[in-house]
């Protein structure tokens, strides 16, 4: 066994085709299968079904290729590791954010890390929970911020700061009481984002949705913060909203807000375990704990909301 017969597993769980995986490997497909035979052959377990269309990892086969991935990200993290011993600041960062996070946190440290750190090299994909944690395993990524706390094997967690959420609606005087405990929300005509995001599996956590009840025929599938401000601000209704999109509403719509008294959202930084990047990530982690208000780095005693995504890769 070698680290490139492991890397010819690991592509060939990636793309899925023995076609697909000689071809990204500049190999013939009959060479690539005899490398894989023989790897399995070895370790004594079928790392592949291959009774399927797209070739699928088996039970097996999954848990050897979860620690073939970290043996292989190690390998090539420990050259890039070699390089920056010579230049502590230097490197590179691949990043995955969610999307409820993305474009309201990003402007807030993104400045001052690249002009204290400009030998720092940072690539930012937007992206949905899933999508991050598939990346970082598959080493695509090297970290993500994401709402956590989450359990995944091989995946360290790191908490950042904590966010309020925030009841927005057009319909709120502003002699009205601008906090209130979750049990006592209004939750008719509550607009929400699509299934599949886990900052709506939170908010269906916090509100007990399964007693919302709609007095509209709209449907609305969306996957955008913004979106929903949209909709409250012109059709009416109710969203919710985590703390960091509050910082961007005009004088206005600061008007509309009811803090949630009892409940936070906690955003962390998820990576694997022994990169070789750890001291970019710190770097990276503390610019980001710092550009974000006082207020948010403390949880002060209140419920962190499950963010709802369930463990794997076990």
């Amino acid at each position: 066994m070698n680290l490139q017969q492991l890397e010819y597993a690991l592509t060939l769980e990636k793309l899925g085709s023995f076609t697909r995986a000689a071809q990204s490997l500049n190999m013939t497909q009959p060479a690539l299968s005899l490398q894989i035979k023989n790897l399995e052959n070895e370790i004594g377990i079928s790392l592949f079904d291959r009774s399927r269309t797209r070739i699928e990892p088996t039970e097996q086969g999954l848990k050897f290729l979860l620690k073939a991935g970290e043996i292989v990200t190690a390998g090539k993290q420990l050259k890039e590791y070699a390089l920056t011993l010579g230049n502590q600041f230097g490197g590179e960062i691949k990043l995955g954010i969610i999307p409820t996070l993305s474009p309201y946190l990003v402007p807030l440290f993104l400045d001052s890390l690249v002009n204290q750190y400009p030998e720092l090299s940072l690539e930012i994909h937007e992206l949905l929970t899933e999508e991050i944690l598939q990346k970082i395993r598959l080493g695509d990524l090297d970290g993500g911020i994401i709402s956590t706390p989450i359990v995944r094997q091989g995946i360290t967690v790191s908490p950042l700061f904590y966010e309020s959420f925030f009841m927005y609606s057009n319909h709120i005087r502003t002699s009205e009481a601008k906090s209130l405990k979750v049990s006592n929300l209004d939750l008719n005509n509550l607009w929400l984002l699509e299934e599949g995001n886990c900052f709506r599996d939170q908010v269906s956590d916090i509100c007990s949705l399964k007693n919302v009840k709609s007095n509209t025929h709209i449907s609305y599938h969306c996957s955008s913060i913004d979106s929903l401000l949209r909709m409250v601000d012109n059709q009416g209704g109710t969203t919710i909203l985590p703390e960091l999109t509050t910082l961007s509403l005009d004088t206005n719509q600061e008007q509309n807000l009811v803090l949630l008294e009892d409940k936070v959202r906690e955003v962390g930084f998820v990576t694997r375990k022994l990169t070789g990047k750890e001291h970019l990530f710190e770097i990276l982690c503390q610019k980001i704990r710092n550009s974000v208000p006082a207020p948010m780095r403390e949880k002060s005693g209140r419920e962190v909301v499950d963010p709802g995504i369930v463990e794997g890769w076990k």
